[in-house]
């Protein structure tokens, strides 16, 4: 196999990576996390989870692979926008995901400033960059879904809760998924030295 070809086998396994893990947490979060949490949160809107695993995978696949992750991205967000749309008749546009693979690029690239990823993950102050990237991208994805899906009229109460919502289930399943990622680095490296 030649550079071409070994290129072009490491982007599919990347792209196969990034949507499988986008899509197994999106469907946890959607039948396990969200029907939970409408039993406890029962005013919360549906279509917000406190707790949105993907964020964190849109954001690392990012620092990971830069720009390319969008398009590695792509294809799982037009999966779960065509679940959403077809299968659970909501009424979110494909653009909704646009703007939250925006969002997190844009996100990233103002923290680190570059557009390409990470050569090895060996920084260890990164993960500051990471959370902070992940906390604008939730901020500007909230703006994005509330500029959406909120009432026409500008700045009011359920503008208001689209953004914060989104912001909170963006941060929380950022840091629970790096918290998960942490330890299981540190079981691979525990087994490696046994």
């Amino acid at each position: 196999m030649g550079i071409v070809g070994r290129k072009v086998k490491t982007l599919l396994l990347e792209l196969f990576a990034v949507s499988a893990a986008y899509i197994v947490l999106f469907t946890f979060t959607f039948s396990v996390i969200m029907p939970a949490q409408s039993i406890i949160f029962t005013l919360l809107p549906m279509n917000i989870s406190l707790l949105f695993l993907p964020h964190g995978v849109r954001i690392l696949a990012i620092y990971l692979y830069g720009w390319k992750a969008v398009l590695y991205l792509f294809p799982a967000h037009l999966a779960t926008w065509a679940y959403l749309y077809f299968y659970l008749g909501s009424e979110q546009s494909i653009s909704a995901s646009i703007v939250s693979i925006l969002a997190s690029l844009l996100a990233m690239l103002i923290v680190f400033q570059k557009a390409e990823g990470v050569t090895s993950v060996t920084k260890k102050g990164d993960w500051k960059g990471i959370l902070l990237a992940g906390a604008i991208a939730s901020l500007l994805n909230g703006l994005g879904h509330a500029t959406l899906y909120g009432t026409a009229g500008g700045l009011n109460m359920e503008w208001i809760m689209i953004t914060l919502g989104f912001m909170i289930g963006d941060v929380s399943g950022l840091f629970f998924l790096m918290v998960v990622m942490i330890y299981v680095f540190r079981f691979i490296d525990y087994k490696k030295a046994s």
